[in-house]
């Protein structure tokens, strides 16, 4: 009895490994462009780009999500090889890249005008990471995925060290599938951040602010 026990317990761990340790699946997080996407703009302002902060309230904030899988035990999802604040912070980067904005890195603000150094540009942009996760539970051909991103962004004008303006963005997202694909998690989850993303910086009030010099 011990040994067929053993031989069930071994088969299982060979088979099915994830029902018996818990695995991290790697997410690539990237930008990807929503089709409305705007064109190219012609801002002639110096934006100066601080980076955005973690204020999730989760307990272990290098991860972006779990998965709940076949046996009720836990899988976990996390960026590839980089901080969610870098990973965010490098999806905001590559949307003002395509936008064609004038910016740069400059160290992190913590969001006070008082800290605000003139030398940074015309203006600068940080912000919070409110929410980035995503829920997966897995049954029999049912895997079902909730993805929720809350990205908060604050504009200020680094020559008269006063705020501009602050916007906050949610996105939440579901999608169902028979079975669990890696790409599907990467997938929703970028797509709720890269939403965010949009939301705020394809807003009428920030375009005015760089539509001024």
């Amino acid at each position: 009895m011990i040994k067929k026990i053993l031989a069930l317990i071994l088969f299982l761990t060979l088979v099915f490994p994830s029902l018996i340790f818990a695995e991290t699946f790697s997410l690539n997080l990237k930008y990807t462009p929503s089709p409305s996407l705007t064109g190219v703009s012609d801002s002639k302002i110096n934006i100066a780009f601080s980076g955005i902060a973690d204020s999730r309230q989760r307990e272990n904030k290098s991860l972006v999500g779990e998965r709940i899988n076949y046996s009720g035990s836990k899988d976990f999802l996390a960026p590839a090889g980089i901080s969610v604040e870098d990973a965010v912070a490098g999806m905001i980067s590559e949307y003002f890249k395509k936008k064609g904005f004038q910016w740069k890195k400059v160290e992190k603000w913590n969001l006070s005008p008082d800290t605000i150094k003139e030398d940074w540009g015309d203006i600068v942009v940080g912000g919070e990471i409110l929410e980035l996760w995503n829920d997966v539970t897995s049954k029999f051909m049912n895997n079902k995925h909730n993805a929720k991103a809350k990205l908060k962004i604050v504009v200020a004008s680094a020559k008269e060290k006063r705020i501009l303006w602050t916007d906050t963005a949610t996105t939440s997202l579901e999608l169902k599938e028979p079975l669990f694909h890696e790409a599907s998690a990467e997938k929703i989850i970028n797509e709720a951040a890269s939403s965010c993303i949009e939301n705020i910086f394809e807003d009428k009030a920030f375009k005015e602010i760089i539509s001024i010099k």
